[in-house]
């Protein structure tokens, strides 16, 4: 467990925040690679969707991780 200032983190909270920046700078360079001039679809609008999946993606990593960090405390006794 690492503290931050008055706040404790644990493994799960903390790999959440990893996954979300890595998957953050994917999504922006993506969003960069997926532009292109014949697309009508402004810049903004393909990051703000990729962004919204990165997101998204880190919701259901992080409920992955939380029952299975109680299944292995449940487990342990």
């Amino acid at each position: 467990m690492i503290q931050i200032g008055r706040y404790k983190l644990g493994f799960a909270p903390l790999s959440m925040i990893a996954v979300f920046i890595a998957l953050s700078a994917c999504a922006v360079t993506a969003a960069f690679h997926q532009a292109c001039p014949e697309y009508p679809m402004p810049l903004s609008g393909r990051i703000l969707i990729n962004e919204s999946l990165a997101l998204l993606a880190t919701l259901v990593y992080g409920i992955f991780v939380h029952f299975a960090i109680a299944i292995i405390n449940r487990i342990k006794g």
